[in-house]
């Protein structure tokens, strides 16, 4: 009996000293596959985080506008204004009152806005044109007396409806304030102020308005 207590003991020892050693294998196994994932997770987060603060000011708030802005360069519509070319055709002469007169009231002229590229394009910005009366009662330089102002936004003004050789283009269509402008001779100065800030000047051009009579 002692002998059989001996051989017994001795089967369960080693029993379980190998299942001390499975344990310890196992959890060994298991630190690793934990490691190794924290070690991915790791790898993961320094992908991700550059991605993530390329997107963000210094102070942390997301930078949306200047996303914004790319956006509107790409479609073409906010772009520097590098020349502006008037066109008008051999009666620009609008008749808007109700009373019938033949004596006009107003101008129209096509306005193209040049980026550079030769071709005029749709471009976000505020039209500026001044209307200058050309008094020559004077002896010496002719004086010239401010009779009307605009200022419009391009989104609305009236675009060409097919783009010709110079591109696409605008309608200006304005009606002056000064009745006694007929038979006169005007002065325009038609600038343009894109939506970048710069201004240009497409130079002034000299009209006579017709007087009819009554």
């Amino acid at each position: 009996m002692e002998h059989l207590r001996s051989d017994l003991g001795g089967v369960l020892g080693r029993q379980g000293v190998e299942q001390r050693r499975t344990v310890r294998r196992t959890g060994s196994r298991a630190q690793g596959l934990l490691g190794q994932m924290l070690r991915t997770l790791c790898c993961l987060l320094m992908m991700v985080l550059p991605a993530c603060q390329s997107g963000r000011g210094s102070n942390g708030v997301g930078t949306s506008k200047p996303k914004a802005t790319r956006s509107r360069l790409a479609q073409g519509r906010v772009v520097a204004i590098q020349r502006v070319v008037c066109l008008y055709d051999q009666r620009p002469w609008l008749n808007l009152d109700s009373v019938g007169d033949r004596d006009p009231e107003g101008i129209w002229f096509r306005v193209y806005l040049d980026p550079g590229t030769g071709k005029g394009v749709h471009a976000e910005g505020t039209f500026h044109i001044e209307m200058y009366l050309i008094d020559r009662r004077s002896e010496e330089t002719p004086n010239r007396i401010l009779v009307s102002d605009w200022h419009y936004p391009s989104a609305d003004m009236a675009r060409i409806a097919r783009p010709g050789m110079l591109g696409d283009g605008y309608v200006l269509q304005l009606r002056w304030a000064d009745k006694s402008t007929a038979g006169h001779e005007v002065e325009l100065v038609i600038r343009f102020e894109d939506a970048l800030g710069n201004v240009v000047n497409s130079g002034t051009k000299r009209l006579r308005v017709p007087k009819y009579e009554s």
